[in-house]
């Protein structure tokens, strides 16, 4: 096949797909629109996220799941920075990522065209918890850019790289030939356990009430600090957006009827609750276990936010259990939390009170 003249992002796009990527999570954006037009029109998924850290603990999930590497991609604005925390947790549990971020048009000498919007030097940011963090500069750098991307984040000790592309150079036309670069690509095995990374013990595990990881197959994907596919200890409510990430990546490979369950502290849930919100708009299901340590003392207020309504609000289910439950009683409460998330493709909570 000839040489082409297409748009370099379209070429980025054909490169993903090359390497297996089915879904991307992303922040909205301007700069991003031409990134996300392409994916639409080159077959790749992407799943809405509200907050920058989030779409990195997806991508990490969907990694740790799929044995691909994850791709987030959020706009380079203020909230940019929060990315770090999901980068770092890729870097140190050597889970592959490549994180894309978009810049707005810039002028002659590098600056916004918007002079009060000045966004944090991600690359600079990045530099210390990534494999490698670049910022492109020239639009027929981009493909290559894309295709090192990867190589880099999934050889040696698996990592995370950031790609910051200004939105000018997205929409350039390069030449390209896809089938000269198609050879180049890795094809990822369909799953299996990303090199590097911690292999998924059984259940029940250490630091999982043995009554609780009991109710579930002994084949569930876990989502806590301390057990299952995504086992680490994290930044507050991290375990939301990786269950997305892990529910997804399952979805993409035919395993719908494979459980998931994320295991929570209830002080970490409020940080990245409102991502249950977009768990369920697009059909996200999972079990979020929250265990909640013993109300405040006699004649004193109980904690708040009151959690049930809370995943109300984001359109979820809840329930209150209180602890020491009687067995039967938590076998109950966990097929009701079972069967809800089923049915609605919807996160469910289940909160597990200690008195």
């Amino acid at each position: 096949m000839a040489v082409q003249r297409i748009p370099a992002v379209r070429a980025a796009v054909q490169i993903m797909k090359d390497e297996g990527v089915g879904t991307v999570f992303g922040c909205s954006g301007a700069a991003l629109l031409p990134l996300y037009a392409a994916m639409e029109a080159g077959g790749i998924g992407r799943l809405p996220v509200r907050r920058e850290e989030a779409a990195a603990h997806m991508a990490f999930g969907w990694a740790r799941t799929s044995g691909r590497p994850g791709v987030a991609a959020v706009a380079a604005g203020p909230g940019a920075a929060r990315l770090v925390t999901g980068l770092d947790a890729a870097r140190q549990d050597a889970v592959p990522l490549v994180c894309i971020t978009g810049r707005a048009d810039t002028g002659p000498d590098g600056s916004p065209h918007h002079a009060t919007c000045r966004p944090p030097d991600l690359v600079r940011l990045a530099g210390p918890v990534t494999k490698r963090a670049e910022r492109i500069e020239d639009p027929a750098r981009l493909p290559g850019a894309f295709r090192e991307a990867f190589r880099i984040a999934r050889e040696g000790r698996p990592g995370p790289v950031l790609i910051d592309v200004p939105a000018e150079w997205a929409v350039a036309e390069i030449g390209y030939d896809a089938e000269r670069d198609a050879g180049a690509g890795f094809r990822p095995p369909r799953a299996g356990p990303v090199r590097g990374a911690a292999p998924r013990p059984p259940v029940p595990a250490s630091g999982v009430p043995a009554e609780i990881a009991g109710l579930f197959a002994p084949d569930a994907h876990v989502v806590s600090g301390t057990a299952g596919a995504c086992a680490r200890s994290g930044p507050p409510g991290w375990e939301v957006p990786a269950a997305i990430g892990v529910r997804t990546a399952l979805d993409s490979l035919g395993e719908r009827e494979a459980e998931v369950v994320a295991v929570i502290d209830s002080h970490d849930l409020p940080a990245l609750a409102e991502e249950l919100a977009t768990a369920a708009q697009h059909a996200v299901p999972f079990v979020l276990i929250m265990l909640t340590p013993a109300l405040t003392p006699p004649g004193h207020e109980p904690d708040f936010p009151d959690h049930v309504k809370l995943v109300e609000a984001y359109g979820c289910a809840g329930r209150y259990l209180a602890g020491p439950a009687d067995p039967a009683e938590l076998r109950s409460a966990a097929e009701w939390a079972r069967k809800e998330a089923v049915s609605t493709r919807r996160p469910v909570l289940l909160e597990v009170r200690a008195v």
